[in-house]
């Protein structure tokens, strides 16, 4: 059976361009849903699987989510901050997390990896987590089920004979979508993943990107399976905005 993960690297370094004005004067992470910031959420699913430490990746508006958080002892976890300094995708940010924190990331520990815009039921990380127990995959990965015309915008997510994930393909073209199924940015990780940070290779948009990293451990041989979830909910204009009046 898998380890338990017991670190979680919080993506929160967004600007939320799609989210302004309200992002000029606030971090993404803290546009309140119902009287709670969406980071919130996360931190309080993040105790629920059994999540010791928390690494918060942030850029945009940093001093505001660092003091939000505090040391995290509002919700039982250990919290830490680094700052990335360029914005160059995800996989980059776990970069900057393992750079500034190497004691957090053994080889074979398991660690979770997540945006922090979702609005994220609070067992949300602890189902993902019993799934890579279960399955006892190399990577486990949140799936959500999306129409045709949204997953071109997203990501399209493959799988083998024996039902086991193969690749992750990011923004396909409908020729390259063969399942229902997208990958939220949500994923159970192997400590072996930052052996292939030095490697990294940046996408068509410019950026480097974690789903990049997980097919290149695909292609070595590691396995990754998929959890079913419900679609995690995002801040909207239309349903949020009146928490900001």
């Amino acid at each position: 059976m898998s380890q338990q993960p017991e670190t979680a690297v919080l993506l929160a370094a967004g600007r939320g361009k799609r989210l302004r004005p309200y992002t000029d004067r606030m971090p993404k992470p803290l546009l309140p849903v119902d009287g709670r910031p969406t980071l919130d959420y996360i931190l309080t699913a993040a105790a629920k699987a059994g999540i010791k430490t928390v690494c918060l990746v942030t850029h945009h508006l940093s001093e505001q989510i660092e003091a939000y958080v505090g040391d995290g002892s509002n919700w039982r976890l250990t919290a830490v901050t680094c700052y990335q300094p360029v914005m160059a995708g995800t996989a980059h940010a776990l970069q900057a997390a393992a750079a500034a924190y190497p004691a957090l990331f053994a080889k074979e520990q398991p660690f979770i990896l997540t945006a922090t815009d979702y609005i994220l039921p609070a067992d949300y990380l602890a189902d993902l987590v019993t799934a890579h127990q279960k399955y006892d995959a190399d990577v486990t990965i949140s799936l959500k089920r999306l129409p045709p015309q949204e997953i071109l915008a997203s990501s399209s997510v493959r799988f083998n004979e024996n039902g086991y994930v193969s690749r992750i393909i990011e923004k396909p073209t409908a020729e390259e979508i063969n399942s229902p199924f997208s990958a939220s940015l949500t994923f159970v990780l192997p400590g072996a993943i930052l052996g292939y940070l030095p490697k990294m290779k940046s996408s068509p948009r410019g950026e480097y990107e974690i789903q990049g990293l997980i097919n290149q451990l695909l292609e070595d041989g590691f396995t990754a399976c998929g959890l079913d979830q419900e679609t995690p909910a995002e801040w909207n204009v239309e349903a949020h905005a009146k928490y900001l009046t």
